[in-house]
């Protein structure tokens, strides 16, 4: 029984981690859809408020993609491409 109980947990820590990394995926994109949504109606680019405004969004996209990475990462997940430790730069 204690075997089985131990796989349950494992199970449930996968599923866990597979809900963690969706969660971080759809808030990645989501921040980006926000950013899209913010240049579908920019007018002017050169006013200030849209400038802050702009700042923001793209840091909110830099939080979500550190946090989706973070995510992947903590699932044991490695992808060369996407590796910032990555030897070969």
């Amino acid at each position: 029984m204690a075997a089985r109980a131990g796989g349950d947990m494992t199970v449930r820590m996968a599923d866990e981690t597979i809900i963690a990394i969706r969660a971080a995926a759809a808030a990645y994109a989501e921040a980006v859809r926000t950013t899209q949504r913010f240049f579908d109606r920019l007018e002017d680019a050169d006013d200030p408020s849209a400038l802050v405004e702009y700042a923001a969004l793209a840091e909110r996209e830099k939080e979500a993609a550190e946090a989706r990475l973070d995510a992947i990462e903590a699932a044991g997940i490695e992808v060369p491409s996407i590796d910032e430790s990555d030897s070969d730069s």
